[in-house]
């Protein structure tokens, strides 16, 4: 019988847990996230950084205070440094110490990331896969020109949410996924945040699609675990070692966000895990 309900996320999360941080006993610890934009000078110095979402006065405060203290790498044109803007996206965790105060880290740092524009479709349900009841999540590389727009799109990852009765029907199913993923993501375009020398510019991103079938009177709740079986990684022809070397941070991505693969930004310190 099909389900009566089918929900579909066109930007979903990259990791098994819900982002929600458990604590046993005691205080628990928080997460949060700051999103800006930075502006750095010919010489690698932050020029500016503005906060775009709402913070507490002294995180805010904090936060500010510290990006303007980092040192980028001087962007280059044509070989000459120039300068730059892109936007910033940090999360942090506030882990609790004595006397019920806390001590706020950088748990990651995404430069440039592209925003999914409203007008994009989603991609169709399989229907095979609705009368299945098999969801899945796809992974896609997507390659964005200077205006934004997707010109290159290949599969990344795709995993199942139930296991197949042979690695050759798993496989089928996966190519299912990914060939309505890709028909839907070749017409997507996205706002860009990552200007040099007052121009826009392209980038490479991984972008991730969550197929989810409910079930009548049974839906998947937040907080809630969903387990998908890890399916085999393919490079995009155009991937760099570099490119690859940044999928450790995937598991961060949440939902309506994507991971950028060519920022031209780089801090002379890595930050990840510094206390502010």
């Amino acid at each position: 019988m099909k389900p009566n309900k089918v929900i579909f996320s066109a930007v979903a999360i990259l990791c098994l847990t819900t982002g929600l941080v458990f604590a046993q006993k005691g205080t628990p610890t928080l997460e949060l996230e700051a999103v800006g934009e930075v502006q750095i000078g010919a010489d690698g110095q932050v020029l500016d950084y503005t906060l775009k979402n709402n913070l507490a006065p002294a995180i805010s405060a904090l936060v500010d205070k510290n990006v303007r203290k980092w040192v980028f790498d001087p962007v280059l044109v044509d070989g000459k440094p120039v300068a730059a803007k892109t936007s910033l996206h940090l999360r942090l965790k506030a882990i609790p110490t004595q006397q019920d105060n806390y001590s706020l880290q950088i748990t990651n740092v995404i430069f440039g990331e592209p925003k999914m524009a409203a007008k994009n479709q989603a991609p169709k349900y399989p229907p095979a896969a609705v009368q299945a009841r098999l969801g899945a999540k796809v992974i896609l590389w997507l390659k964005l020109d200077d205006a934004g727009n997707v010109i290159d799109v290949q599969p990344y990852q795709t995993s199942l949410d139930g296991r197949a009765a042979t690695e050759v029907e798993a496989e089928r199913w996966r190519a299912l996924f990914e060939k309505f993923s890709v028909a839907a993501a070749k017409n997507w375009h996205y706002d860009l945040n990552e200007t040099l020398n007052g121009r826009t510019v392209g980038t490479t991103v991984f972008a991730p699609i969550n197929y989810t079938v409910e079930l009548p009177g049974k839906s998947h709740a937040a907080g809630e675990w969903k387990a998908f079986l890890p399916g085999p990684l393919h490079t995009g022809p155009w991937s760099t070692t570099n490119q690859l070397a940044i999928t450790r941070d995937l598991s961060t991505l949440q939902q309506g966000e994507t991971q950028p693969l060519d920022s031209h930004f780089r801090l002379k310190e890595d930050v990840i895990g510094k206390t502010l």
